[in-house]
């Protein structure tokens, strides 16, 4: 028999950990962090305390206590003992926190399967930033102890069937808002299941998507676990497609007088790819961070990917903020880069791209009135009074400098009306809504939905 345990993702966006069990056999599908559960409890300086390893998370419910899962070091403080593995592999869906964020943590003799790409991406954010997801070699600190054993990773491409005990799992590409991003099907001793992570059919690559749906029909499960995080009583959002934010970014480009500043999340590399395009149809060149220049270097490799080098391209220029120390990954990459007094000289030349957090360089580059911000990420929440915020500060920096705003996003995940064709094409004999707040409502789109709860066990006969 076939089961399965939520213990993230349900009734809430993100956070997805699902336990898939036939036998003896148990995998996860992905190990992420739940943005509500830990918002409950945290904010700003406000942090578990890491040192700790996983006690605060297991006080306050942030992550399943369950025995053979986790490594030794984030046990030590703990009052679960450490002890053999007893799940057969975790598989991440794509390279977004609220999927694989909790992988520091897992049991090292665990494998994780993921994508080529999302292995690329989260190896370049942990190299560029205070994350971490796996390691690939034996890490130990400066006494010599061992603090983070090598992981099992192992990566896959679309289609490629893996057999995991009892288990076999197919992994097919989806369109998402990060590259690299899988959906599953996943076959037990006597039941079938689809599961989607997150997806979306107004990328530029819906393609991918159409060829998940379409194979996840074939596969006749007898369950399909869905994403449904656009999914209300009524569509509160705007449905733009990559291709609208692509014109319309490029009008306001044309007509802009100043600076162009391009907000984007820093895996949206479709968005990269749309401001790249924009500033060569309008004649800007495009500046970006060495962060993302680091990303596009990793991931030069990657046939799937056609990404221009931001060293050698004349269309992009590389920012380098001034600091009194820098990392050694950005040392490297330093003496091409430019600086805040050539973004200032050429300001109504370039569509700089510019992380909230980095406001402050808007004080050094003196932009001139006439500027324009393409605010191209998800609209504040209004019952979110942390995004309402950020809003409200984003716009005081903008009208400091006489700079417009201008909300301009294609999200990253499906309409209502996109989920109920997948549903209605897909046929599941049940249906069970993840990765939403409004898990109701998909009882108006399959007789037999099912409402997932934390930690309670679906059994698929």
């Amino acid at each position: 028999m076939v089961s399965l345990t939520f213990y993230g993702g349900a009734n809430e966006i993100g956070g997805n950990k699902i336990v898939v069990e036939s036998g003896k056999s148990r995998i996860f599908l992905d190990f992420g962090q739940s943005f509500s559960l830990l918002d409950d409890y945290f904010v700003d300086w406000l942090k578990p305390r890491e040192r700790f390893g996983l006690r605060d998370y297991f006080a306050l419910g942030l992550v399943p206590r369950l025995r053979g899962l986790y490594c030794r070091s984030c046990l030590a403080t703990t009052d679960l003992e450490f002890c053999e593995p007893e799940y057969d592999a975790v598989f991440i869906s794509h390279a977004h926190y609220d999927h694989a964020a909790h992988l520091q943590y897992l049991h090292e003799e665990i494998p994780i399967y993921m994508g080529e790409t999302a292995k690329t991406i989260l190896k370049a954010t942990q190299e560029t930033s205070k994350t971490f997801f796996f390691a690939e070699e034996d890490v130990y600190d400066k006494k010599g102890n061992l603090v983070a054993p090598k992981n099992d990773v192992r990566t896959f491409r679309t289609g490629k069937k893996i057999s995991v005990g009892e288990l076999e799992i197919t992994p097919i590409h989806v369109d998402h808002s990060v590259p690299g991003a899988y959906g599953f099907l996943v076959e037990g001793k006597d039941a079938r299941l689809v599961y989607t992570g997150d997806i979306r059919a107004h990328g530029n690559r819906a393609d991918l998507t159409d060829d998940f749906v379409s194979k996840a029909a074939s596969f006749e499960p007898d369950a399909l676990v869905i994403e449904g995080t656009r999914v209300a009583g009524s569509e509160a959002r705007k449905n733009h497609t990559e291709r609208f934010v692509k014109e319309e970014s490029g009008r306001i480009a044309k007509k802009a007088k100043g600076a162009v500043l391009a907000m984007r999340y820093p895996k949206d590399l479709d968005r990269f790819r749309t401001f790249y395009e924009v500033a060569k149809e309008s004649g800007r060149k495009l500046v970006v961070s060495a962060k993302t220049a680091y990303l596009l270097r990793a991931l030069r490799g990657d046939e799937g990917l056609p990404l221009p080098d931001p060293f050698s391209d004349g269309n992009i220029a590389v920012y380098s903020r001034e600091m009194l120390r820098y990392e050694s990954w950005e040392e490297e990459m330093r003496s091409r880069c430019i600086g805040v007094e050539w973004v200032a000289e050429n300001q109504g030349e370039v569509i700089w791209e510019l992380d909230f957090a980095q406001l402050t360089e808007l004080i050094d580059a003196k932009p001139e009135r006439g500027g324009v911000c393409i605010h191209s990420m998800s609209e504040p929440f209004e019952e979110d009074p942390l995004s309402q915020l950020q809003d409200d500060v984003l716009r005081n920096w903008l009208g400091r400098f006489g700079m417009e705003h201008c909300q301009l996003h294609a999200s990253g995940h499906a309409s209502r009306q996109d989920i109920e064709g997948m549903i209605k094409t897909i046929k599941p004999k049940r249906l069970i809504p993840i990765h939403t707040q409004k898990a109701e409502e998909f009882g108006k789109m399959h007789p037999r939905a099912i409402m997932p709860e934390k930690g309670k066990k679906i059994e698929l006969r």
